[in-house]
């Protein structure tokens, strides 16, 4: 098991920067006086020595958990701002040492790459609520952005020798590293800065959606350049590496080697499904995301043998609607790098997100029939540190792929134990006229998820009294009704929230429940799993099996999304069930799934 550390290492902290001349009328704002970084650069340039590293300047925080919460500082105070400022003027005076003197006195404490995360977090807060949503604006920590680059220069990325595109640039958030790591380089070697300039023209490619983020991504580039590498701010004014538009409008397939991107995360409604389904049908499995439409486009545009290096929801591992998009990709590409976000709470702003790391290398052709294969696969801590644990195991059927870890011997599957699964029918905020607080005739219990409780037990009264279910526990139903479950079965919650000590919970409904009621109804966010056979297991002992470590750390490995489905769990490799007297009577044939 390798580790290895983040230093967040960075340079020089800004002292004033500059702000888009189209949005504040105004040329340049000097930096402070200096020769170096404000004469014009002569034929006989000689590099300057380069700054040194913010991390080693004492008062600079790098540290990730300490950035995290200091940029959660600087959001809280505009938070209840959002419609009273205009995002794109407050985010261009903050890049231009102007604004609060509280904000700007942590801006200044913060390494400059965590000071344009959180200037670029000022914008999304700032946005109206539904725009931001639409365009799926969460923007990417440095920790991710520095986890990734090393990742991909593993593989050979070079980014002073490649052309580097971020089709989604949002904040900049990897162009601004990018274009540091490049401009140092050359400098170290001597390039005249205006040569600098033209090789970012011709190197470094980024397209935003929204045109006021672009204007602010530009200016976080600029600052940098002119701020932490001191070439000359009449050098940059005009720099604009990030264009305005839409990449999967304007896609170019000569404008990159490689690319690195968090493309927004987005389920498409119904009209942007009809739209864009016969443009992207031999992934379309199930609903189409933004982020798989932005995979699958890099790797027609990005030239044979490029990265493609991608922060994504981690839902596409095993989540069945995604099966024709695990399986096309492979078609397309080798996949090098499979790693997972520890934590999906406060990694990305005002989002809780399973997020993960994929480095593809684009094949020179598809190839149809292939083998399983592997990538290499760890985990990024909280705190910045990266634990390498092994190789994912990728089917090639589309079948969900598999984070490291041991698959028990001789495994079996739900159908072993005689059971399969079904989604709960009722959908409390659609059909909310069906429910009722007391039992009546017609009405039979309705079983919520907080009905299963964190020690695995059904509490019927604890789920029909939780926030959500308000007292309504019984719901209106048809005579035969085929959703009505009417034997001992097994619940599980659909989700997990990021407090339970495991993500797969289950209680048995007991016999004697049947006994007081004819039968029971799901509700949306629980799996029933149903008895197919006389012979089944206790429904008891396969909620204790589904409760303990071996199936929890499976489902962790090929369920990358706090969201369970009815298919990963009927496929779930456990412990084979040891042979025991029958329990389960009888089935029951009105209990037959919907």
């Amino acid at each position: 098991m390798t580790r290895r550390h983040f230093s967040g290492q960075v340079a020089l902290p800004l002292l004033e920067s500059w702000v888009d001349n189209s949005r504040m009328g105004s040329t340049l704002a000097r930096l402070a006086p200096s020769s170096s970084a404000s004469a014009v650069y002569s034929a006989n340039y000689k590099a300057p020595d380069l700054p040194e590293p913010t991390c080693a300047r004492p008062g600079v925080v790098s540290d990730v958990p300490r950035c995290m919460a200091m940029v959660e500082r600087v959001i809280a105070y505009y938070r209840n701002l959002s419609g009273r400022l205009d995002p794109v003027t407050e985010c261009l005076r903050l890049a231009s040492g102007k604004g609060s003197p509280q904000v700007l006195e942590v801006l200044a404490q913060l390494a400059p790459p965590w000071g344009d995360h959180a200037i670029a977090s000022v914008y999304a807060v700032l946005m109206p609520r539904q725009r931001r949503k639409r365009l799926g604006v969460y923007f990417t920590p440095p920790h991710l952005v520095e986890h990734l680059l090393h990742r991909m220069r593993a593989f050979g990325l070079d980014p002073a020798q490649h052309r580097l595109r971020d089709p989604s640039a949002g904040g900049a958030a990897f162009l601004v590293p990018l274009a540091r790591e490049m401009a140092s380089t050359w400098l170290s070697k001597g390039v005249h800065p205006r040569e600098i300039i033209a090789r970012l023209r011709a190197q470094l490619h980024g397209r935003e959606i929204d045109s006021g983020l672009a204007s602010v991504a530009n200016a976080l580039l600029r600052r940098m350049l002119a701020g932490e590498l001191r070439i000359s701010a009449d050098l940059v004014t005009d720099l604009s590496v990030v264009k305005v538009g839409d990449s999967l409008r304007i896609g170019d397939p000569s404008d990159g080697d490689h690319e690195l991107s968090n493309p927004p995360y987005l389920r498409l409604a119904a009209a942007g499904q009809r739209q864009w389904k016969k443009h992207f049908s031999d992934i379309a499995g199930g609903r189409l995301n933004l982020y798989t439409m932005f995979v699958r486009r890099a790797l027609d545009q990005i030239a044979p043998k490029g990265l493609i290096g991608h922060v994504l929801p981690a839902s596409f591992l095993g989540g069945p609607e995604f099966s024709a998009f695990r399986r096309r990709i492979m078609q397309l590409a080798d996949i090098l790098v499979l790693d997972v976000v520890e934590k999906r709470k406060g990694v990305f702003l005002d989002a809780i997100q399973d997020a993960c790391f994929v480095v593809l290398r684009r094949r020179a052709s598809p190839v149809d029939n292939l083998p399983a294969t592997t990538a290499s696969s760890g985990v990024l801590r909280h705190c910045g540190e990266f634990i390498l644990s092994g190789h994912a195991a990728l089917p090639a059927d589309g079948s969900p792929w598999s984070l490291p870890g041991n698959d028990p011997i001789d495994a079996a599957k739900l159908a072993d134990y005689g059971y399969r699964g079904t989604v709960g029918y009722l959908v409390a905020n659609r059909q909310s006229h069906l429910l009722h607080r007391r039992p009546a005739k017609g009405r039979l219990p309705l079983v919520w998820a907080k009905c299963i409780t964190p020690n695995g037990l059904f509490d019927f009264d604890r789920g029909r009294n939780a926030e959500k279910a308000g007292g309504r526990g019984f719901v209106t139903v048809p005579k035969n009704a085929a959703y009505v479950i009417r034997v001992p079965c097994v619940l599980v919650q659909r989700t997990s929230s990021n407090s339970q000590s495991r993500r797969l919970t289950a209680a048995a409904v007991p016999k004697n429940f049947f006994r007081h009621y004819e039968g029971l109804v799901g509700e949306n966010h629980v799996i029933i799993l149903v008895p197919t056979r006389s012979d089944a297991v206790a429904p008891e002992r396969l909620a204790a099996v589904l409760n303990g470590p071996e199936a929890n750390t499976m489902l962790s490995r090929v369920c990358g999304s706090a969201s369970i489905s009815v298919r990963v769990l009927e496929n779930l490799p456990l412990p084979r069930p040891r042979s025991e007297p029958p329990v389960v009577r009888g089935v029951d044939e009105k209990s037959s799934l919907p």
